[in-house]
């Protein structure tokens, strides 16, 4: 029961209006658990009196007696017993029961007057046939086939066989046996309906007419279609026209139902392979609705092995042919390729673009007053893109002026930059591995800022990536806001305009400048997500219309008019990803717009919701590692680098660092000459800000779809700035000056940025038919706009490229004017142009220490490094310090306490120790450092020198007893550590015991009872895995790591686990009891393993993101309307719903929208909400839950 009494009585009306009238109507009710006459309506309540009072109006019209009708009653239980056949007899021709049959119907179908006499007419003559079906059409249209009999394909999924559309022209008229009919008009013979015991209860609806045919067949029977009896049928939402779930529940259902018992289990298996394959598949032809709605169905099959079973023993206990009775019938793969083509064919057919002619305009007389040469004299004719290439061109030579001195460095250190590891797989490993390599090493979960840098180097040299990003971080910048303003408005200056004012904006010049990478990568990705969310959304701008106002195409596309694009929404997710990697405290409020979108645009922003689930899932192992200390998972990446958050109003005119709003400014120092103690900070920063600020108000005010969005910049701008008042509040570390570091402001402002500058496109572009005062006010709005790039331009150029002492000079005169002005503390401000990068080789410590710490000794390297007012000291491993082996999990160890609380954390007996020894170097000692070097696995000291100044310090190290100077390298002063025995230890390596390598001290060494180290064990990629010699005087030893202790490490000697040592109070490294015996030895580290599985969700979630992110054909639908297409024909594509219904806020009639609503044409993407119900009598029913009426 459907709940629309109409369409039942239309059904109702058929079966009385039948030549050969039944003997007797029953209601059944699917899902009803109840019987008799009336007795339970299945808790349908009105509907259901509805349609009886209305049958019973009918039958009395009629003439027709009461005892004709009949009903409710259950869909099997009461039915023969209502009819009045006698039930529970063996189906026996011969036998009285024979007589009676029963006529299936639905009542969304109308049977023809002369249906039932010629199906009854067929069964007569031929006693062999149990089972007859009718010849669909559709109900509007009675000349267009549905079906004319179904089979079945190999897969288990019914098929027609019927073009969409097909005329009936009697070319099927002469079908008779067939492998299934449909269940509307269908006539079984009662025994036999009896003995099947009607349709399997456990079946999904769309195929319980196919299954009860095919048990039919199994059990001796003939099932034939009678193209002379028609039933037009309203067909949608069941049979072959049910949805994709609904289908494929089915398919995978019958193939299950009715195979070999040895062939279930790998069916089964398949069946879910195939599920998942289809869904990627689904995403790559962009209907993910379509593809999650097929594998729910498969699922729900699968998951319901106990019903399956039940439904195989019934169907079992009824079968007396073999199973192969019905392979004739079936429909062969050549003839389902064949068919499937045919229909994709007569779906793709030729797009034409107006009126076919190839003209833009309309048609226009000669004798009028329109130029014939108008449309090539439009600016629509020349490239696009010129506006591109110019922002590109003049970005990049701006950029290269400032940066000169960066091309061709092979990496960048300075700021937060490091170089990164060369090797992919090394930076695959410190992405995902648990233990932080830095130092002595912690058990810390990196972020997912790892990753971003696993993918920069994945060409093998991320360092060279990350600094040609630097160089060029201004014209990729400008490129992508130019795209992202195109998507807004198509005005070419706006466009440019947007470009400059992006790439020089002063978010990005501190991030450059800072060497702050997640920043950086921010600023350059932002328009890219704009741009993505706005064509996800439907919301793009139309293409340029030509000098008469007609668009050049009409035809909505994906992204613009209201059509959404799945391929935007899984760019969206993956930029997602990729942002909240690189700044992760910007995520919360990334994803709160995009949720907030998602639910403003209701249809269109279907597309967004899911988009969040990548990013959130990358912070799942961070998340799960660290959930007590959040400073692991908001840390900014890099080096820590303490910094001076903007206020807020200076956070809204663009700029994340602090200025004094009072000083000059470093870059024009010869203005204070003219106009002495002038804040000329503040008048720049207001020249800089405040035009942006004001086209985006204009843009706001506007109606249309680009007032919406720039109302929507301003409320993304406005949740940034809320995020960068909060962001100095958290502090994350400290930096290796003891200054706090907080949450750094840049990315927050770069997002508030990119919201003002879509609003400032809209309002600069939108009123071009406004008039002329408004016109010239936004004339000067763009004229000031130019202002604000000229001294962008020149605040980042002129500190870079003029002479130093000129500019020294100027500063220092401009300084005196300011303080005769009466100025007490003058200064002059760079607004945030300075620059702390400089050009790095990739390895920051010298060759000699760098390969043996990539050796299997893997030995350390003690850096030393003198600071303003302290020494400091730290482990470098491998190849030297790498931005890789950094997270914010290893840099919030240095704080305790709340996150907005902290204070210094107390430093532990590793760190105690490192602390002393570098200062009894510094101090020139006495005493031998080689037992805390050689506990610490150093091999090496470097003392850093970039100034020349530490040859006295590199003399009082010379004196140090143990160490052997190698002299003054590109890295630093370089000493060796001498070993205390001629030739160092042996080494156990992968093959027993090798010669001696010149070196005592190793990561992993062996210590006799005595602590005196007898073998150095060989390690490579952080494990041990090798084989060790037996002790010399069979005692017991001990293996000691130069690592942290901690619960996560483990060892086994021939597979037997060894048993830790105890950790005395003072000491550090992890070491285990070691029998004396030899054998393969493994040491591992898996303090992560609790959340190593955490890293596959992500993992899937990206993938699928992917999938989604691959552009793929525009598919050209056919304009004609026809009935939907059942998911064989088409395996992906969502037929159901292509036309959006209204109500959709951003697609309303608006005077500035040029190309008007498009709801009316607008397709409906997958998982779109089906169409409003239709006319009575012509919309589908639920399965399960519905009205049929059978007939006797």
């Amino acid at each position: 029961m459907d709940r629309r009494p109409g369409m039942a009585a239309d059904a109702v009306r058929s079966l009385l209006a039948q030549r050969r009238l039944p003997d007797r109507l029953v209601t059944v009710l699917a899902g009803a658990a109840g019987g008799g006459d009336g007795g339970g309506d299945g808790g349908l309540g009105e509907p259901l009196h509805a349609v009886r009072d209305e049958v019973a109006r009918l039958a009395d019209d009629a003439g027709v007696p009461a005892a004709f009708l009949h009903g409710p009653v259950p869909a099997v239980a009461g039915l023969l017993a209502a009819t009045g056949a006698p039930a529970g007899h063996q189906a026996d021709p011969g036998r009285e029961a024979a007589a009676h049959w029963l006529w299936w119907m639905h009542d969304d179908a109308l049977a023809d007057p002369a249906a039932l006499e010629r199906l009854l007419g067929v069964v007569e003559a031929s006693p062999s046939v149990t089972v007859a079906g009718c010849k669909q059409v559709e109900l509007d249209r009675p000349r267009h086939l549905l079906d004319v009999g179904l089979a079945v394909t190999g897969a288990g999924e019914p098929i027609s066989l019927i073009e969409p559309g097909e005329l009936d022209q009697g070319q099927y008229d002469a079908r008779t046996d067939v492998f299934a009919v449909s269940a509307p008009g269908l006539l079984v013979r009662a025994d036999v309906w009896d003995a099947l015991r009607g349709p399997d209860p456990a079946a999904p609806a769309p195929a319980a007419a196919v299954d009860l045919c095919w048990r039919a067949r199994l059990a001796g029977h003939r099932v034939v279609v009678v193209p002379g009896a028609v039933v037009r049928h309203a067909a949608e939402g069941e049979g072959l026209y049910a949805g994709p779930a609904a289908l494929r529940e089915s398919s995978v259902w019958l193939r299950l139902k009715h195979a070999r018992p040895l062939a279930v289990p790998l069916l089964w298996a398949w069946s879910l392979l195939a599920g998942i394959a289809g869904f990627a598949g689904s995403l790559l032809a962009k209907e993910p609705g379509r593809g999650a709605a097929r594998l729910a169905g498969t699922l729900r099959t699968l998951v319901r092995p106990v019903p399956l079973a039940r439904a195989r023993a019934q169907a079992r206990r009824t079968r007396t042919a073999p199973r192969g009775v019905v392979a004739p019938l079936r429909a062969g793969r050549r003839q389902v390729r064949s068919h499937r083509r045919s229909v994709l064919e007569l779906e793709s057919v030729e797009e034409v673009i107006g009126d076919g002619t190839g003209s833009t305009g309309t048609g226009t007389e000669a004798t009028g007053g329109h130029d014939d040469f108008t449309a090539l004299a439009t600016p629509g004719r020349n490239w696009v893109g010129t506006g591109l290439v110019a922002v590109v061109l003049l970005l990049a030579a701006l950029s290269i002026a400032g940066t000169r001195h960066l091309l061709g460095a092979p990496a960048l250190a300075g700021g937060s930059l490091l170089p990164v590891s060369g090797s992919p797989a090394e930076l695959w490993r410190h992405a995902t591995d648990g233990w932080a390599p830095a130092g002595v090493g912690a058990p810390v979960q990196p972020g997912p800022f790892g990753l971003v840098l696993a993918v920069l180097g994945a060409t093998g040299n991320g360092s060279a990536v990350l600094a040609w990003l630097t160089v060029l971080a201004m014209p990729l910048a400008g490129a992508g806001a130019w795209f992202a303003a195109g998507a807004v408005e198509r005005g070419r200056g706006v466009r440019v305009l947007a470009g400059l004012l992006w790439g020089l904006s002063p978010a990005l010049v501190t991030a450059s400048g800072q060497g702050r990478p997640g920043s950086l990568l921010v600023h350059l990705a932002l328009p890219w997500l704009a741009l993505a969310v706005i064509h996800a959304t439907g919301s793009a701008a139309p293409r340029r219309p030509d000098p008469e106002g007609h668009a050049v195409d009409a035809r909505p596309r994906p992204g613009r008019r209201g059509v959404v694009s799945w391929t935007a929404s899984g760019w969206t997710a993956l930029l997602l990803a990729g942002l909240g990697a690189a700044a992760p405290a910007l995520l919360p409020p990334l994803v709160a717009a995009v949720l907030v979108l998602a639910a403003v645009l209701r249809r269109r922003g279907r597309t967004l919701w899911w988009t969040p689930l990548p990013a959130l899932a990358l912070f799942l192992p961070v998340l799960l590692a660290h959930w007590t200390d959040l400073r692991a998972v908001l840390g900014d990446p890099g080096v820590p680098q303490a910094s001076a958050p903007a206020a807020p109003w200076q956070q809204v005119l663009g700029f994340p660092e602090a200025f004094a709003p009072d000083s000059g400014l470093l870059a024009l120092p010869w203005l204070d000459a003219w106009v002495p103690g002038t804040p000329w900070a503040l008048a720049a920063a207001l020249v800089l800000g405040a035009p942006p600020l004001a086209m985006a108000a204009a843009g706001a005010v506007r109606r249309g779809r680009a007032g919406r969005l720039a109302r929507a910049g301003l409320l993304v701008a406005l949740v940034a700035l809320a995020g960068g008042t909060l962001a100095p509040l958290v502090a994350t570390s400290l930096a290796a000056d003891g200054r706090l570091v907080t949450v750094s402001t840049g990315p927050f402002t770069s997002l508030a940025a990119m919201g003002v500058l879509l609003a400032a496109v809209s309002g600069l572009n939108g009123y071009r038919g406004a008039r002329v005062p408004l016109r010239a006010a936004l004339a000067m709005l763009g004229a000031a706009g130019a202002c604000s790039v000229l001294l962008a331009a020149g605040l980042w150029t002129l500190p870079r490229t003029l002479p130093g002492g000129d500019l020294e000079a100027a500063g220092a005169a401009a300084l005196q004017s300011r303080a005769a002005a009466g100025e007490h503390s003058p200064e002059l401000s760079g607004l945030g142009a300075g620059s702390e990068v400089a050009p790095s080789p990739v390895r920051l410590i010298p060759a000699t220490a760098a390969d043996q710490g990539t050796s299997a000794l893997a030995t350390r390297t003690l850096v030393l490094e003198r600071g303003a007012e302290e020494l400091r000291a730290g482990l470098a491993a491998g190849s030297g310090p790498s931005l890789d082996r950094l997270s914010a999990g290893w840099a919030a160890r240095s704080l305790a306490g709340p996150l907005t609380d902290p204070r210094p954390a107390a430093p532990d007996a590793a760190d105690e120790q490192l602390r002393s020894l570098a200062a009894g170097l510094v101090s020139g000692t006495t005493a031998d450092p080689r037992p805390a070097l050689e506990s610490l696995g150093a091999a090496f000291v470097v003392l850093r020198d970039p100034d020349g100044r530490e040859a006295a310090t590199a003399a009082s190290i010379d004196a140090v007893p143990g160490l052997a100077p190698v002299g003054l390298t590109d890295s630093g002063w370089l000493w060796r550590v001498v070993p205390d025995r001629d030739g160092g230890i042996p080494v156990a390596g992968e093959h027993g015991l090798r010669d001696r390598l010149g070196f005592t001290t190793a990561r992993v060494r062996i210590e006799d009872a005595a602590g005196d180290t007898t073998q150095l064990v060989a390690r490579r990629d952080g494990r041990v895995d090798t084989r060790i010699a037996a002790g010399e005087d069979g005692r017991e030893r001990r293996l000691v790591l130069a690592e942290r202790a901690d619960p996560g490490w483990h060892a086994t000697l021939d597979g037997t686990p060894l048993e830790r040592a105890p950790v005395a109070e003072g000491e550090w490294a992890q070491a285990f009891e070691l029998p004396a015996e030899g054998g393969r030895l493994v040491v591992w580290q898996q303090s992560a393993s609790a959340v190593s599985w955490a890293w596959w969700v992500p993992a899937v979630l990206l993938l699928l993101a992917t999938l989604l992110a691959v552009p793929s054909p525009a598919r050209r639908s056919d304009a004609r309307p026809r009935a939907p297409l059942a998911g064989p024909a088409r395996p992906w594509q969502d037929l159901e719903g292509e036309l959006g219904g209204p109500g959709d806020d951003w697609a309303d009639d608006d005077a500035d929208d040029p190309e008007g609503p498009v709801d009316a044409q607008r397709p409906a993407g997958p998982g779109a909400p089906a169409p409003a119900p239709g006319p009575a009598g012509s919309h589908a029913v639920r399965a399960g839950d519905e009205e049929r009426t059978t007939a006797r």
